[in-house]
């Protein structure tokens, strides 16, 4: 579905043609809970944040209907994306908790399709957009934290605050630097003033870390095929698919508020 929704982003994107001009500049605020999407962490949302500036384009010389209605907009943001995160492991009697607090340089491409709503006074506007993002990690802050009662070893018990160096202590030590992602939301245009309101979806899993539960999917194919054959010699010595334990992803539901101005010619 995830794949689904890049490319259809992007078919949307190389179907506008190239020539348009400048018509609006513009900046804007956002925030709201930010979280990272994974089956093996409980989590819950930190505050993300969104500024930055745009330009858009109209393609008003396209010979087309919808020519007034459809846009491309291009922008630079600095958002913080991240979570708070608990593991429990019954079995150790172990609890293992911390957060994620990362910044990163977004660079949007989105299309748009603005309507201007005909039951109001002139300069009220309705809008949808969607299109990819590209994301690059600046600075980030990690606490990772793991304590296991009745289990010495450095491994089961650790803080990277206390225990740690600062390394430790640096998102990008121990995640991706690079985000690819998806926006996609609704908003409201009253004169100069925009109010948004959006979903920022990632879709580059944050670690990449072997999955340990791949040995036992294979020993429970091997019991499936003896089950199947009736004969306890038949082994099946396929290699587990390779797979990347840490499913997570950056995800954001955000309110923004901006404003933006005509470029004149």
């Amino acid at each position: 579905m995830k794949k689904i929704l890049l490319l259809v982003a992007m078919a949307v994107l190389m179907q506008i043609p190239a020539k348009a001009q400048f018509v609006h500049y513009g900046a804007r605020i956002a925030n709201g809970p930010s979280y990272v999407a994974d089956d093996l962490l409980t989590h819950t949302p930190i505050f993300g944040f969104n500024i930055g500036g745009y330009v858009d384009y109209m393609f008003t010389e396209w010979k087309n209907p919808w020519s007034e209605n459809i846009y491309l907009q291009f922008g630079l943001n600095i958002i913080r994306r991240g979570t708070n995160f608990q593991q429990v492991f019954v079995n150790m009697s172990s609890i293992r908790q911390g957060f994620f607090h990362n910044w990163y340089a977004q660079i949007p491409v989105i299309a748009g399709f603005k309507y201007e709503i005909p039951q109001l006074p002139a300069g009220n506007y309705v809008n949808f957009f969607l299109g990819p993002t590209f994301n690059v990690g600046l600075w980030g802050r990690l606490w990772d934290r793991q304590v296991t009662p009745g289990m010495p070893q450095s491994s089961n018990n650790y803080d990277t605050f206390i225990t740690g160096d600062k390394d430790d202590r640096a998102s990008y030590q121990h995640l991706r630097r690079l985000d690819a992602g998806l926006i996609l939301g609704v908003g409201y245009q009253w004169r100069n003033f925009t109010f948004d309101i959006y979903m920022d979806h990632g879709f580059v899993a944050l670690m990449k870390k072997d999955d340990v539960l791949a040995p036992f999917d294979q020993t429970q194919n091997n019991q499936n095929d003896q089950n199947n054959t009736g004969s306890t010699t038949t082994q099946n010595n396929t290699k587990p698919k390779d797979r990347n334990a840490y499913t997570g992803t950056n995800n954001a539901f955000m309110i923004a508020v901006g404003y933006q101005l005509p470029i004149h010619r």
